[in-house]
């Protein structure tokens, strides 16, 4: 099984995907990695305009799904029967992980209902890319709807998991889905 999520920036798709990964012992990787490997690969420093053109790079020279077909070249070669992902994002990468996966591909939108609650969580954390205002966190994310189309993407998950209460509540609901789904 292959277990993916999606989301809004600051929703705790990570924190899920990442919470799994060390209580269960279960491998993962993102697209992130991916393409931080291929720019140290080309001796560039990984800064964020640095990570940008090498993924630009890379999906202009291979195709749209450059990315992804690195994930399911991982996942294939790891031999493990569960294994998360993160970083998806466009349409494209979750038409070509359901493709190369069937029935075993979950798909996971993580939901955060008010904007101002997933703004301070951000804040608690210590993100600052995302400006100094819930306004600018909206720019960021009509942003990467338009470039991503993200909200198509969670149209086709599988699960959603509403992150609105507090951490215990996200711990609990995290454990079901694991118990569900996984377990």
């Amino acid at each position: 099984m292959v277990i993916a999520a999606v989301g809004k920036n600051g929703t705790g798709k990570d924190f899920f995907l990442e919470y799994i990964a060390k209580k269960y012992s279960l491998p993962m990787t993102s697209i992130g990695d991916i393409v931080r490997e291929l720019a140290t690969k080309d001796g560039l420093e990984r800064t964020r305009e640095n990570l940008h053109a090498t993924s630009q790079k890379y999906m202009g020279q291979f195709g749209q799904t450059f990315f992804p077909e690195q994930i399911v070249k991982k996942i294939r070669e790891s031999g493990a029967p569960v294994y998360l992902v993160s970083g998806v994002r466009p349409l494209s990468d979750v038409r070509f992980l359901k493709e190369q996966f069937g029935k075993e591909f979950l798909l996971v939108d993580i939901v955060i209902s008010e904007d101002d609650v997933r703004y301070a969580r951000m804040l608690a954390r210590g993100s600052d890319r995302d400006g100094g205002s819930v306004e600018k966190l909206r720019d960021y994310d009509a942003g990467e709807e338009s470039i991503f189309h993200t909200s198509e993407s969670e149209k086709l998950a599988d699960v959603v998991i509403k992150n609105d209460g507090g951490v215990e509540d996200f711990y609990a609901a995290i454990e079901g889905f694991y118990a569900e789904y996984i377990g």
